[in-house]
């Protein structure tokens, strides 16, 4: 089971993304779980995607600039193109340094 986080994601320009919340099986966050953090294709050039998580169990996204928003992993050119994270409740896609061209980023459920 996957779950998008990014589709064709511009990174030409800087841009904070919606939080999704991480609350149906294989992606309960907040539990200690896992999942596989992959992106079909390297950041391209100096360009920085951040994943980032919050804690917060509300039932509505966490405002842009809560504070409970930290870096999970940041996604440069020579990231590799899958990785294992902790889920938190909410997560995100970050774009906070410019590259070249797109991305698609999506977690895969690791029962």
């Amino acid at each position: 089971m996957t779950l998008p986080l990014a589709t064709a994601l511009d990174i030409t320009a800087t841009g904070i993304g919606a939080g999704i919340r991480c609350n149906k099986t294989p992606f309960l966050g907040g539990q200690g779980r896992n999942a596989l953090l992959i992106n079909n294709a390297a950041v391209g050039g100096s360009g920085v995607v951040k994943i980032q998580g919050n804690p917060s169990n509300s039932a509505t996204a966490p405002a842009s600039g809560d504070s409970g928003w930290t870096d999970i992993v940041s996604l440069t050119a020579t990231s590799p193109l899958e990785q294992e994270i902790v889920l938190p409740n909410w997560i995100r896609v970050n774009v906070t340094t410019l590259g070249t061209g797109t991305v698609t980023i999506m977690l895969e459920g690791v029962q």
